[in-house]
């Protein structure tokens, strides 16, 4: 089968605005501004003017320091229609953590908002340091940056520099264990993810979508960047999540496609809004990512809403894995593998698992699989050729749907037998009064390890030991069900909003280790 090829980003937004000038490509509500998809072009072929200018060639790396924003993804468009190297790094970030990194990048350009407390990294940290400034439909109104380039010829004179195995983005992982990675992504692997989340959410040209998550983060990039970008579709965007508000966007600009992660779907059940899917008719599905939905979560929310919910898998390393929709979804899986994925399953040796065994996942190396890591030092790491081995647990069923059961680090040997600690709090979490759950293995003298849980309860809820043992009767066995259950008011998350077992376990080191009587 001959390899598809990529289009570049040159061509993507010369297309869209050859059709579709006039539409909107971004919409930001906290600025109350958007940018077409001619002033995209406008603006593109400026900053092709501009980082020509600076002799910026295939591989440099142009970084950007920003809030959701309008001017952000017209940079990050921009960048990668010029055809360098686009990075994108967390402003919320610790600044020593940031200013290792950005020394790790070595960028040309660096790009910053003012106002986040960046200035005192530039004296320290490599490349150009230019404010971003304002964007504005306007060119004598529009500041920084955006105020050089408006001086400039919006003329399509400059062809893209880069081929589609050119570094096209690095963005860093969450950094839940370790430091976090410098991930980079080719101009081609950028596009064949972009390409296969629009084919997921199922976009149409003048579809709208809305986003609340911050636009260093891969999710969000593929989403609500990437996919309305390659699909001619309009994204709104807002700086941070409201959950007062976040139905009140979904109706005022009358959204097709929404994106929320397992902590947003909890917080509005937690705290319903008078709102039903009637009422929202143009809505089809809000869809979720960055951890698996668990079932009670999905169930509840729809009943509670009418609104159907998709979800989505996936890895930095990997690409968009697997996902599902419409009339083959199956609560209680990711669904099948996405477009241009190939996912195997194997045990620990290697060997590939038959349909319904569980066994590590591997995504196949290809077309959405990433380039490698941008280390510390400055140097790159290649991922393995074979594929991006993802540390999660899993399995496919008859119906070629995958199941994370959970991850290979995190699985609990008991006696031999492994445990998914996912599997534990997915049945916690039915019970009436538990909130979430994060369940681990500690140290045990005899078993090895053995299953502690710590759960949150709903407001003005408790539960006790003895009501999870009753609970987990008849759905979990012995051998599976907690021998130790503590409440807290919250359970630790690492910033993308998944938890955070490591610190689960360290906690428990430090405050119930000392009690635990085996």
């Amino acid at each position: 089968m001959p390899e598809l090829a990529a289009k570049s980003f040159h061509q993507i937004v010369f297309e869209n605005a050859m059709q579709w000038p006039k539409r909107t490509y971004v919409h930001c509500i906290d600025q109350d501004k958007s940018l077409t998809y001619g002033d995209l072009y406008s603006v593109s072929n400026q900053a092709a003017q501009f980082l020509k200018s600076y002799d910026i060639q295939a591989n440099d790396r142009v970084l950007l320091l920003a809030e959701n924003s309008v001017e952000n993804l017209a940079v990050f468009v921009s960048v990668l229609r010029y055809g360098a190297t686009l990075a994108t790094v967390h402003v919320e970030m610790n600044q020593s953590h940031l200013s290792e990194i950005i020394n790790a990048i070595a960028p040309k350009i660096v790009l910053f908002q003012e106002g986040l407390g960046l200035e005192d990294l530039q004296e320290s940290a490599p490349g150009v340091w230019l404010t971003l400034g304002e964007w504005e439909g306007d060119k004598h109104k529009a500041t920084g940056w955006f105020a050089k380039i408006a001086a400039l010829s919006d003329e399509d004179n400059i062809k893209t520099v880069a081929g589609p195995d050119d570094h096209g983005v690095i963005f860093y992982t969450s950094g839940t264990v370790a430091k976090p990675k410098g991930v980079i992504q080719t101009h081609a692997t950028a596009y064949f993810n972009y390409d296969a989340t629009a084919d997921y959410l199922q976009l149409a040209p003048g579809d709208k979508t809305f986003d609340c998550r911050s636009y260093s983060w891969l999710s969000a990039q593929h989403m609500s960047l990437g996919a309305p970008l390659v699909a001619g579709a309009t994204t709104i965007i807002t700086k941070h999540f409201s959950q007062s508000r976040y139905f009140d966007y979904l109706k005022t600009y009358d959204v097709n496609v929404g994106f929320v992660v397992p902590t947003i779907v909890n917080m509005l059940i937690n705290r319903p809004h008078e709102i039903h899917g009637r009422d929202l008719p143009h809505l089809r599905f809000l869809t979720s990512s960055s951890a698996p939905l668990l079932e009670e979560q999905w169930r509840t929310f729809e009943a509670l809403y009418g609104i159907r919910l998709a979800q989505s898998c996936g890895s930095s390393e990997g690409g968009n894995t697997a996902a599902h929709l419409g009339a083959d979804r199956k609560v209680g899986t990711i669904g099948p593998a996405q477009k241009y994925q190939d996912i195997r399953i194997v045990d620990g040796a290697g060997n590939s698992m038959p349909k319904g065994e569980t066994g590590e996942i591997i995504v196949g190396g290809g077309m959405q699989q990433a380039f490698g890591y941008l280390l510390l030092d400055g140097s790159i790491e290649r991922l393995p050729e074979d594929g991006h081995h993802s540390g999660d647990l899993g399995f496919f069923d008859g119906d070629n749907h995958l199941h994370i059961t959970g991850r290979v680090k995190e699985l609990i040997i008991r006696g031999g037998m492994n445990i998914a600690p996912l599997e534990i709090d997915s049945v916690l979490i039915t019970h009436p009064n538990v909130a979430d759950a994060g369940t681990i293995g500690v140290p045990h003298p005899i078993y090895g390890e053995e299953v502690v849980t710590y759960v949150t309860c709903f407001p003005g809820k408790a539960v006790s030991y003895a009501e999870i043992v009753a609970h987990c009767e008849g759905q979990l066995p012995e051998a599976k069900q907690p021998k130790a259950v503590y409440v807290l008011e919250e359970l630790p998350k690492n910033p993308r909003g998944k938890l955070d077992r490591s610190a689960i376990l360290t906690y428990y080191i430090e405050n119930h280790a000392k009690i635990a009587d085996w």
